[in-house]
């Protein structure tokens, strides 16, 4: 499986999420392999049409980048899961992390 995890800016959320993911994966012994992007345009590092259709599954925090990936970048709505996590937490912030946990163990 392939996994992206979305944020507006790839600096906070979706790199957290990418990391505790492939932590989870790995525990489990899971084969899953994990991305993260951004939606905006100063993302660290900005979704693309490729990235977004390399994906099986895509995780985005909040509902308008779920519009912006079936919209701009052609996904269907069905690969998409809206964690819906307010950008208020820095990357470390430990209410993020169990937040995320909690959110992804369900996918792994």
């Amino acid at each position: 499986m392939k996994y992206l995890f979305i944020c507006a800016a790839n600096r906070n959320r979706s790199k957290a999420a990418e990391q505790i993911c492939k932590g989870i994966a790995q525990a489990k012994g899971k084969n899953i392999e994990c991305q993260s992007a951004g939606v905006h345009e100063l993302a660290e590092r900005r979704v693309t049409k490729y990235l977004a259709d390399w994906a099986d599954r895509i995780f985005v925090m909040e509902e308008y980048m779920k519009d912006i990936l079936v919209i701009d970048y052609d996904q269907k709505p069905e690969k998409i899961i809206v964690f819906d996590i307010p950008d208020i937490y820095p990357i470390y912030d430990p209410v993020l992390e169990q937040i995320l946990i909690k959110k992804i163990e369900t996918y792994v």
